[in-house]
């Protein structure tokens, strides 16, 4: 596989990680192009939040390399992620309730003038406006919904550069209007502004509708393809115990 088109956000070859005599990721290649929602599917305990950590930094490799925009990196920890854009959104949320929206964003960044509310207010409302979300920045955690806060999440890996996105099962707890309004989002906002996306997945029923291109894991790449070719395959069937009633064939 090689790894050094100029136009790709992220390329994986041979990405491996163990915990102990338990190999959580075997060998993983995987590329991400430009612009692109590539899904990782699979059932939990496949590997793809491991794999998902290890792009952003909060795990790191034994083997094999990363490479982004197509020069090889090092990422030994998020703020090496950040600086190469890319900015991760985890499946149970790092926001503080207590807070503001806008508190939430500028949390722990070392920036001067971090403190003037009035400030930050106003650029995250820029930023909200920029790419289509609907933030008030003065509302607390506590009185969000999920996909208000999943929203923040988003703004405030967007607010520190990120033009990667990481999302680990972003529809958990959103219901089916959340799901449809998140991904539709995050479809046009890849789509006007060239942003990447790598998702994880439990959630089959609307890859065809959004996803690019599908990696099936389970620990390591079972089936990788577009949609279609990967929700009808064999891979598929046999790992989330499917018949060939359920309405896709080969």
């Amino acid at each position: 596989m090689m790894c050094v088109e100029q136009e790709g956000a992220v390329c994986l070859k041979g990405l491996t990680k163990r915990f102990g005599s338990v190999v959580a990721n075997d060998k993983i290649d995987l590329e991400l192009g430009r612009g692109e929602i590539l899904a990782l599917l699979g059932e939990n305990g496949s590997g793809k939040t491991t794999l998902m950590n290890m792009i952003s930094g909060i795990y790191f490799p034994d083997e094999g390399q990363i490479f982004v925009g197509g020069r090889e990196v090092t990422i030994r920890s998020p703020k090496d992620a950040f600086d190469l854009g890319i900015g991760m959104i985890h499946q149970h949320y790092k926001l503080v309730d207590v807070f503001t929206a806008a508190e939430n964003i500028v949390l722990g960044l070392p920036e001067k003038g971090k403190f003037d509310k009035r400030a930050i207010a106003q650029k995250v409302r820029q930023i909200s406006e920029r790419y289509g979300f609907d933030i008030d920045p003065d509302k607390k955690i506590y009185d969000m919904s999920v996909s208000e806060k999943q929203t923040v999440e988003i703004v405030k890996v967007l607010y520190r550069g990120a033009d990667i996105l990481i999302l680990d099962e972003p529809l958990s707890g959103v219901d089916i209007e959340g799901e449809r309004q998140l991904l539709d989002m995050l479809d046009e906002v890849r789509q006007q502004y060239d942003l990447s996306i790598l998702l994880s997945t439990h959630d089959f029923a609307t890859l065809e509708e959004y996803a690019d291109k599908v990696i099936l894991l389970q620990s390591s790449v079972l089936k990788s393809g577009p949609p279609r070719e990967v929700l009808s395959s064999h891979e598929f069937r046999d790992v989330f115990h499917l018949s060939l009633g359920r309405g896709w064939s080969n």
